[in-house]
């Protein structure tokens, strides 16, 4: 699907603006001298008027086919990708007559580079209208914009009737045409179809037209522009409509790099009063024209099939576990999941894990795994994890297995060692631990004389369980009779039931 064009905020001559004086840039970027002449602290941070509650949209995370956790999506539509436009239009269906949508503007970070922007849109045939045709065609845009110039960061409100230029809502002089922006406000922008009306007995003939109406609801003030089509040219076709977030480009049609704007939620879209999955809409992703790597993604849409997000957080967030590894354990484990999102990301919203494989998730940082005495939990255990940043990127799921065994070992000891005093001597041994369980145990062997005294003591460590072992040694006792007591603990902790006893003769 082609995209032409980019809603212009200036006409920027094509030279690099590194080179130009501030003023000079002021100059040929009427939006940026008249930020500028308000002060960028002002802009980036100026407190709300009025504190707007708007009804709660569950709105799916981003990159997804479906909305996450099941949640119903729509059957219509199409997946594509431009190289300065994301969110969603329609091309089918027109003409049509209205287009509607409400967002929260987005703060954009300072940028390294000289000029970052991004602007967010409602509007009619952005996407259908040939911008080479002549006449012309229209298009019909109203929106606000966010862009960082030398490291400055700033707001705006403007709207377009192409091939006009745009128009510009950020001179304080000009009061019914002044619509300052903020950080944080609340907007909803709508482009209307006006038909052209005949003349009757007590009214004249009216032209076909548009209303665009921008209100921002924080501060509770609005711009509505009725504005009659060009008489000569060709007349509107009305046969796309869109709801966009866009880079825009300079004259020369070099797209400018997208500002940072984090996440922006576009709510309560409307094309002809339907929501957005009542038509076969197209959504786009922003991707780099020459890597292809996604700039901004768009989500799926909500449930209600009315709203979505975009966002310039497309990297996924990377979550660590501790308490997990390959010791085995007698007792609860806990297992504590940290979370972290990319530097300048939307910071990460929640964390998940799986019990079973991951068909049913539960939010958590931490979950104790249980170890009941009646030995239902034994064996490896296996806990899926994944992490979700604000702006919805999905950790591919990793998983981290906790060994957990609660059933005793048992020494068995049964074998009759004969050993020549300075000689080597073979004490066989036996060590049972039901399975699954730990797979080693350490082993102690105790010897002792006639009299009951203890005369060696030898530890073996990671001893292999179920299987006949010897410990062997160069025997230096006295002639006589003596005890040996083997006992045992597992790797998770467990002491053995029972010591076992055999006897050692040396002669």
């Amino acid at each position: 699907m082609r995209r032409w064009r980019a809603a212009l905020p200036w006409v920027v001559p094509a030279i690099g603006l590194a080179a130009l004086p501030v003023a000079l840039v002021a100059a040929f970027a009427p939006a940026a001298g008249a930020a500028a002449s308000r002060g960028a602290a002002s802009t980036a941070g100026a407190a709300a008027v009025t504190r707007v509650v708007l009804p709660r949209i569950v709105v799916p995370p981003l990159g997804q086919t479906r909305p996450l956790l099941g949640q119903p999506g729509s059957l219509l539509g199409s997946r594509t990708e431009t190289n300065n436009w994301s969110g969603y239009d329609v091309v089918t269906g027109g003409p049509f007559t209205s287009v509607t949508a409400t967002w929260k503007q987005p703060r954009v970070r300072p940028s390294s580079a000289d000029f970052t922007d991004a602007v967010f849109w409602v509007g009619l045939d952005g996407d259908t209208s040939d911008p080479d045709s002549d006449p012309a065609q229209t298009v019909e845009q109203i929106g606000t914009e966010g862009f960082s110039l030398m490291g400055h960061v700033y707001y705006d409100a403007w709207y377009e009737m192409y091939p006009d230029a745009p128009h510009f809502l950020n001179k304080p002089s000009d009061k019914q045409n002044y619509l300052p922006i903020h950080a944080g406000d609340w907007v909803t922008a709508t482009v209307t179809w006006v038909p052209a009306t005949d003349a009757t007995d007590t009214s004249p003939a009216t032209l076909e037209g548009f209303t665009l109406t921008l209100v921002d609801h924080t501060t509770s003030k609005s711009v509505t522009k009725t504005i009659d089509t060009p008489k000569t040219g060709v007349p509107p076709a009305r046969s796309s409509v869109e709801v966009v977030a866009e880079a825009p480009s300079l004259a020369d049609g070099t797209i400018l790099p997208i500002a940072d704007f984090g996440l922006l939620s576009f709510r309560y879209c409307a094309f002809d009063g339907q929501s957005i999955d009542a038509f076969d809409w197209s959504r786009i992703n922003m991707v780099s024209l020459d890597t292809r790597a996604t700039e901004v993604a768009t989500s799926a849409l909500s449930p209600e099939g009315n709203a979505f997000s975009v966002s310039t957080d497309v990297k996924r967030p990377v979550t660590t576990v501790s308490g997990a590894g390959a010791a085995w354990h007698s007792k609860p484990v806990t297992l504590r999941f940290t979370a972290r999102d990319n530097s300048g990301g939307t910071g990460v919203a929640f964390t998940q894990y799986s019990l079973d494989g991951g068909s049913t998730w539960t939010k958590g940082r931490s979950v104790t795994l249980p170890a009941p005495r009646d030995h239902s939990a034994d064996g490896v255990v296996r806990v899926w994890y994944r992490s979700v940043d604000k702006a919805g990127n999905v950790e591919r799921r990793r998983a981290c297995t906790v060994h957990i065994d609660t059933r005793r070992p048992t020494p068995v000891a049964k074998w009759l060692a004969r050993a020549l005093r300075g000689h080597q001597v073979a004490v066989r041994f036996f060590i049972s631990d039901p399975r699954p369980g730990s797979p080693t145990a350490t082993v102690t062997l105790r010897f002792r004389n006639s009299r009951g005294v203890l005369v060696k003591k030898i530890v073996l460590s990671g001893c292999r369980v179920d299987t006949t072992l010897a410990c062997r040694f160069v025997c230096r006792f006295a002639t006589g009779a003596y005890r040996v007591v083997v006992s045992a603990t597992d790797s998770a902790g467990n002491i053995q039931t029972a010591a076992a006893i055999s006897d050692l003769l040396v002669r």
